[in-house]
């Protein structure tokens, strides 16, 4: 996805010119010249409109796997991830000790309330310039905003405000609980859903994304039992995928990882040792998350850190699109909703469903048949077992933060007893830190009613 904005200059021929029009010309082109802004005149039609949409879209993909979003430091503060950088603040996040300054946090939190302002001011576009024509649009920008809102919620302290920006002039908001943000996300949600009026492409798909992201809100209100009504119209073989191209931006779950060799795919056990509760996704050998490279290994292949073993995952080359809704996520929401009414064999037989068939976790890649799983028959073991499934699922696409904080709020875990915990694998080998979330940044000092986190809870 890219946006190009070109200006054309003509060429001035002119001949016998006085000193007067050589003085005229001469202010013209040395006058200040703003490209960037942009004016009342030029957003004032349908065609701005539509460019204000497809912006919004280019910051969602920049919020998601086109960044350093929450995607990927969400998955460094959990599990999916450690880091190889020199970078103290990666190195910080990786320990799960992260200051309210960290520069890596601080684009991620600005990203995703760009990606929601966008939408907003796209939705005002709209409803005034293109009327009734826009109902697959504008219940887009609805989702847009939901999404970005819920990715907050998921991944911030408890304390995150939801300002906006009116005219020019910020509007800001006193702090939010994580559960008012998932109550904000939500009434953008269903304010997308009363839009859609089409039957075309573009209104299918949008509702589509609109109930998994619904599916998922109601997950982390911990509203099981009305996930399935919403989930079940979802075809397993929905994607709506985040696009890049060499021209227009790389996958940074690739840049990062693959090419730069800043991050690492995580594993259960480093040169430091073993690393409790993190998953094997390093060495599990699992087709869900392929990788080249050990986290322990007898001939070198370092990290940008020049000591880190580095492990690169193979699943998403540099220009291959990611999905930032699936529809393997609408039945992984179902399966942990029969999880949660003791539906054990339920729960395995959904599992079990999306193992046999192949699936693309990409435009490029799918998944091989996997064997059977076998229902397991306490509690503990069905928990285990599902979080195990659904974190290969969705390897770096933003979920596994909020599915540890979900382990400790919803299912009584205690944070020794979900994210890593042990030896931290560089730096004279510190203890693990206990954050299970981000603080908001100092992006929000110039807020009035911004006074730092209410909390640090899941």
């Amino acid at each position: 996805m890219r946006i190009s904005y070109r200006t054309r200059f003509g060429l001035l021929a002119f001949a016998a010119l006085g000193l007067g029009a050589c003085s005229d010309v001469k202010d013209q082109l040395l006058s200040p010249q703003q490209p960037g802004v942009i004016g009342p005149e030029q957003v004032a039609s349908a065609s701005a409109a539509e460019a204000l949409r497809i912006g919004a879209l280019a910051r969602l993909r920049s919020a998601t796997a086109g960044g350093e979003s929450t995607w990927l430091l969400g998955g460094l503060m959990a599990d999916e991830w450690k880091s190889g950088d020199t970078f103290v603040q990666r190195n910080d996040t990786d320990q799960r000790n992260v200051l309210a300054d960290n520069a890596q946090v601080l684009p991620a939190y600005a990203a995703l309330h760009r990606a929601r302002g966008g939408a907003k001011d796209a939705i005002a576009a709209m409803v005034t310039y293109m009327a009734d024509t826009a109902s697959s649009r504008l219940a887009q920008m609805y989702w847009v905003m939901g999404f970005a809102e819920m990715q907050l919620a998921e991944s911030f302290c408890n304390g995150t405000p939801f300002g906006i920006i009116n005219d020019g002039i910020p509007t800001y908001s006193d702090r939010m609980t994580n559960a008012q943000g998932y109550t904000l996300a939500m009434a953008h949600i269903d304010s997308g859903l009363v839009a859609l009026k089409g039957t075309d492409t573009l209104s299918a798909s949008t509702k589509n994304s609109l109930l998994i992201t619904k599916a998922r809100i109601l997950i982390d209100q911990g509203k099981f039992t009305d996930v399935a009504a919403v989930s079940s119209a979802v075809p397993t073989s929905y994607r709506w995928f985040a696009t890049f191209a060499i021209a227009s931006g790389d996958n940074q779950i690739w840049s990062l990882n693959s090419s730069q060799k800043r991050w690492v795919v995580g594993d259960s056990f480093d040169t430091s040792g073993l690393i409790q509760n993190a998953l094997p996704f390093a060495s599990a050998k699992d087709p869900r998350v392929t990788v080249s490279g050990a986290s322990v290994a007898s001939s070198l292949n370092r990290a940008f850190d020049n000591f880190t073993q580095f492990v690169s995952q193979t699943v998403y080359a540099r220009s291959d699109w990611v999905p930032v809704v699936s529809g393997i996520d609408a039945r992984l929401f179902e399966a942990e909703a029969m999880l949660k009414a003791n539906d054990f064999a339920g729960m395995t037989g959904v599992l079990n469903d999306l193992r046999r068939n192949p699936q693309s976790l990409s435009n490029v890649y799918k998944t091989p048949v996997m064997s059977d799983l076998a229902a397991p028959t306490t509690l503990d073991a069905a928990i285990d077992l599902f979080f195990r499934e659904k974190a290969f699922w969705v390897f770096g696409r933003g979920q596994r933060l909020g599915d540890l904080r979900r382990l400790i709020r919803q299912y009584g875990r205690t944070q020794d007893k979900v994210f890593p915990t042990g030896t931290f694998h560089k730096n004279g080998n510190p203890p693990y830190g206990t954050d299970v979330n981000f603080p908001v940044t100092t992006n929000e000092n110039p807020n009035p009613s911004w006074t730092g986190c209410i909390d640090r809870n899941a």
